[in-house]
């Protein structure tokens, strides 16, 4: 019961109901007040009309305390009438219709004088009394007779069809209020089973969807609702958790390719050299071997743990003024020999003083990420070159090679993670996880720059980092 009381379609009802019930009260009492001023005016207008007939009657009253028979005639077919007279300063009655006769509201009315204003000038007034739980409506006038005396006249009417009208007002909407929040949750419930019912499927289909399913697709209801957007942003977010274990499972393959490689080199040097002995100058070479795949491990693990760190939002960037070209001269100086050694020619064409804001060890590893990609993808005899651009609004350096190029459809991917190119790029199996790109775009979109790649008309890759110029002002 707990559990269904928390559901989405129980509370959405309970809502739906209270708000409901709220308006229903509301609308109840402002309806039965309505009803009961309605009632009360027709009643106290028909009350106050008898009241004039009365005072047109009293106003023939002749210098003698009684009235006449003619008089008290006209009185009692005006219904429960009662006349008092002040004499010697003491209301008392000198006329009273047969109705009251007994009548225990008399009682009240009289033992009450001091209620009920007194002087000439004075306006009608009208009282409701409760007596014996029978409501009474009295209307009180004042009079001073051709004789001089002051009459007070009461026009009673006891208020039982307006009473008895009420009550079955007041019954019907007490009675009326439940069943129709009764019919209201029902009718409700349903509708908001049958309008979330998409979304129970939804759930059901979703547990079903696994790692190993991501391939799945969520109905879509044919409505672009609510309940078609979430199907249609869900769908995405299962595409994109689709390409991301697609790529964690390219990563691992590779990652483990390449690290049983080094490992695997490593083991066979040191079996190689314990299998007799070796001389020194063996045993040098060997180590220097070892050594140079330890190297390749720990460059490998290295950028991982800087994406790793990159991602949780621990690396921070220290930004200041720094010298860009003379950062792009140190990396281009840095890879020479890396370039001598695979004959391929690298050069800086043109070079722009210019300072920026921003880190300036990252910085060098933008550069030098690009430098190493240019020259591992470019054929012996090749040519690699670096160029610095001021436009408008940015600061520009391209790096371009003139190897074999990007697959046009690959050249908004080669900056994604584990991202590799097709292999006949580099005609023949080129190193790497595909994680320099990745972190040089990194870098770069934390200095509020642009990373793009493009092929050049003439054949080979091009790459260009953009920095904005008030970036690169502070």
């Amino acid at each position: 019961m707990k559990r269904f009381t928390r559901t989405l379609r129980f509370r959405l009802t309970a809502w739906y109901c209270i708000a409901l019930a709220g308006g229903m009260i509301v609308f109840g009492a402002v309806l039965l007040g309505m009803a009961e001023k309605h009632l009360m005016t027709s009643h106290d207008e028909a009350m106050s009309f008898r009241g004039a007939s009365a005072l047109q009657i009293l106003a023939q009253h002749g210098p003698e305390r009684d009235f006449s028979e003619w008089q008290k005639q006209k009185l009692a077919q005006l219904g429960k009438v009662a006349v008092a007279q002040k004499i010697a300063g003491v209301d008392l009655i000198v006329y009273e219709s047969p109705e009251l006769f007994n009548a225990s509201i008399m009682n009240r009315i009289t033992a009450l004088p001091t209620a009920l204003p007194t002087g000439e000038g004075e306006p009608n007034t009208l009282k409701t009394f409760v007596e014996n739980g029978d409501y009474w409506r009295v209307l009180i006038v004042h009079q001073h007779s051709p004789a001089g005396r002051h009459n007070t006249l009461w026009i009673i009417e006891e208020l039982g069809a307006v009473d008895a009208t009420l009550k079955r007002l007041r019954l019907a909407f007490f009675h009326l209020v439940p069943v129709g929040l009764l019919v209201s949750f029902l009718g409700g419930f349903m509708l908001s089973g049958r309008a979330l019912s998409p979304v129970v499927r939804i759930i059901a289909l979703t547990k079903e969807i696994e790692a190993s399913r991501l391939d799945q697709r969520l109905p879509h209801p044919g409505v672009d609702d609510e309940i078609g957007r979430l199907v249609d942003t869900m769908n995405h977010m299962i595409g994109r958790l689709e390409n991301s274990f697609e790529a964690m499972k390219r990563f691992t393959a590779d990652a483990s390719h390449e690290l049983r490689s080094p490992l695997a080199t490593i083991r066979n040097t040191i079996d190689v050299t314990l299998e007799k002995a070796r001389t020194p100058q063996e045993q040098e070479t060997a180590l220097h071997s070892i050594g140079e795949e330890v190297d390749r491990i720990r460059t490998l693990v290295e950028d991982l743990l800087l994406l790793a760190r990159a991602d949780s939002g621990r690396m921070v960037m220290k930004m200041k003024p720094v010298c860009l070209d003379c950062i792009v001269e140190a990396q281009v100086e840095a890879h020479q020999s890396q370039a001598e050694a695979r004959d391929i020619h690298l050069e800086m064409l043109t070079v722009l003083p210019n300072e920026i804001l921003g880190d300036e060890r990252w910085l060098h590893q933008v550069v030098g990420n690009l430098l190493d990609n240019a020259i591992k993808f470019t054929l012996p005899g090749g040519r690699v070159t670096v160029a610095m651009e001021r436009r408008e609004d940015t600061l520009n350096i391209a790096v371009s090679d003139s190897g074999p190029g990007i697959p046009e459809e690959d050249l908004e991917r080669v900056f994604e993670r584990f991202f590799r190119s097709d292999p006949s790029r580099s005609r023949g199996h080129v190193p790497g996880l595909g994680l320099g790109l990745a972190i040089a775009a990194w870098v770069v979109g934390e200095h509020k720059g642009t990373l793009r790649a493009a092929n050049r008309p003439g054949g080979g890759a091009i790459f260009t980092v953009a920095f904005p110029m008030e970036a690169a002002h502070g």
